[in-house]
């Protein structure tokens, strides 16, 4: 039995190199998949961001509501002399302009409860359509690789990938999205 040496680890001429190399290697990958990239985010996007959006501002006005109710019971709690006297000029304002104007001032009011909606998962494109976008992108994607001897090598996108249209985000299928309430 003969006895083998270790391997020799790299010089650091040759890590550097190697280093380099794969720098070089990661830029051009990112060169020829930047566009397909772009087109993916954009695509993703468009698919959750309508829903993202709404998440964002439900959850943002059921803050506010929370905010100006607290706010309206700290004043309650803290002071309640003051705010029954504000309440009460407000009150009797409100009934001196009705009486002014000939209008009952309870008749106002608004109230928008979609403002504090948030999607619900029937309203989100199912995972199937994330994973058709996934593997589409990955089909068209153009590898880069290093060799041993530092080359880079770049390959050919298996190409095929396609997106199923009913996959398309409602906006391009030419109706809005639903649970945007509009038709």
């Amino acid at each position: 039995m003969g006895s083998s040496s270790p391997p020799q680890p790299p010089s650091p001429q040759e890590s550097a190199s190697a280093a380099v190399q794969a720098t070089l290697a990661g830029d051009e990958y990112q060169t020829l998949n930047a566009p397909l990239q772009g087109y993916a985010d954009l695509y993703l996007q468009s698919m959750l961001g309508p829903a993202r959006a709404q998440l964002s501002s439900g959850l943002n006005a059921q803050t506010a509501l929370q905010g100006a109710m607290a706010q309206k019971d700290i004043q309650s709690r803290t002071d309640p002399q003051a705010y029954a006297i504000r309440q009460m000029n407000l009150n009797a304002a409100q009934s001196r302009l009705g009486s002014l104007y000939g209008m009952d001032p309870t008749a106002f009011s608004y109230r928008a409860p979609s403002a504090y909606a948030t999607p619900t998962s029937a309203q989100i494109p199912p995972m199937s359509s994330i994973d058709a976008l996934t593997k589409a992108v990955a089909q068209n994607m153009v590898p880069v690789s290093l060799d041993k001897g530092g080359n880079i090598n770049i390959g050919q996108a298996q190409g095929g990938g396609t997106i199923p249209s009913n996959v398309l985000p409602g906006a391009y299928r030419g109706a809005m999205p639903s649970y945007l309430g509009v038709t």
